[in-house]
């Protein structure tokens, strides 16, 4: 079943949302107060999107409490990471959020007394913690059904739950996590109640869905996008014509994509007059003097684009990149010809090029 609201009419609602959580606008101020017992004295991180950037906030724990004041956020949403393996997230509902936790061999992180926070607690009491201890000395087999069966609880979750934010919130990351499910994603996206149906997870729960049904597929066209370049000009993939373009996904944090370039750099010597490469990086918003330094210290002489956002947005959503790196090969026409494999770019260039 089709949910009635276009991509269109979503796309518009939600860069409204984002314009309202541009910090130049009145926005309320959260305080998040912690009780962490066994954390006596550390940082702990408490992470979160706005505007599209993936933010990280380094907050200092005295005596196993902490205070931190903070503004709204994309989606309503901040989490407390403790380490990569123990992170609460949690709803910015109410003036003042309370948690409360422990660390040590089994640590266990909370957030109750508001209704949302309250929902997704009972979700990780229910199913998330639950499932997860299944999975403790299964094999690979094993955890991959306890996986899919966790999957099928949470969206039973979902539907037992269509007036919530918790519910849209449960969807996107479902749509994030299983690209094979969309049409039951669909239908549950369809049950929400209207408000719901209408709020940021929620859309970016289409938008996710529409991406992936509609990801570049060989012999299709690539879906166009427009990024600024290391000196502000702007590259699209109609910036080259009557050239081949090779789509580079990388990271400066990316230690494969780092030992990949001298084979762009040959690649881009032995075709420049034929080929254009794009080389399009995922950094942190706090990153892009790291960026500007690494096309310096590697000798990129190629055009070098970057996005400094969460990889669940913008073109690496958009193309449903998920490792890195990833090469793209499109013909003059902007069609996907190719996806090359990494450390055989130049061989494999080489059927498309040296004809």
């Amino acid at each position: 079943m089709k949910t009635p609201l276009t991509l269109k009419t979503l796309l518009l609602a939600l860069l409204g949302q984002l314009a309202a959580s541009h910090p130049s606008c009145s926005q309320p101020t959260y305080l998040i107060k912690a009780r962490l017992t066994g954390l006596n004295s550390s940082t702990v991180v408490i992470q979160y999107s706005r505007q599209g950037m993936l933010i990280k906030d380094t907050v200092r724990v005295h005596q196993s409490q902490l205070t931190h004041s903070m503004a709204m956020t994309d989606g309503a949403i901040a989490t407390l990471v403790l380490s990569p393996s123990t992170q609460l997230p949690f709803w910015l509902d109410s003036p003042i959020i309370s948690i409360t936790g422990t660390s040590g061999s089994v640590p266990y992180l909370t957030c109750t007394g508001t209704p949302e926070n309250d929902l997704l607690e009972l979700y990780r009491k229910t199913i998330e913690r639950p499932y997860n201890l299944r999975k403790q000395g299964k094999s690979s087999a094993e955890v991959d059904a306890i996986v899919l069966q966790k999957d099928k609880a949470t969206r039973q979750f979902i539907a037992q739950h269509p007036t919530t934010l918790t519910a849209a919130y449960l969807l996107y990351w479902q749509a994030i996590h299983d690209t094979t499910i969309f049409d039951q994603l669909e239908f549950l996206l369809d049950k929400l109640s209207p408000p719901v149906k209408a709020s940021y997870w929620a859309q970016r729960t289409l938008i996710r869905i529409n991406n992936v049904q509609n990801r570049p597929r060989v012999g299709k066209s690539l879906p166009a996008f427009s990024l600024p370049d290391a000196t502000g000009k702007t590259i699209s993939l109609t910036s080259f014509p009557g050239k081949y373009v090779l789509l580079d996904f990388w990271g400066t944090w990316c230690v494969p994509c780092i030992q990949g370039i001298p084979e762009l750099k040959s690649v881009h010597e032995k075709y420049k007059s034929r080929l254009a490469i794009i080389s399009i990086a995922l950094e942190r918003p706090a990153d892009r003097q790291k960026w500007l330094k690494a096309i310096d210290k590697y000798g990129l002489s190629w055009t070098q684009t970057a996005e400094f956002r969460s990889a669940q947005e913008g073109i690496n959503e958009l193309y449903n990149i998920k490792e890195y790196p990833t090469y793209l090969l499109a013909d003059p026409n902007g069609v996907l010809v190719a996806k090359l494999a990494y450390g055989e770019v130049e061989s494999q260039l080489d059927q498309f090029l040296s004809k």
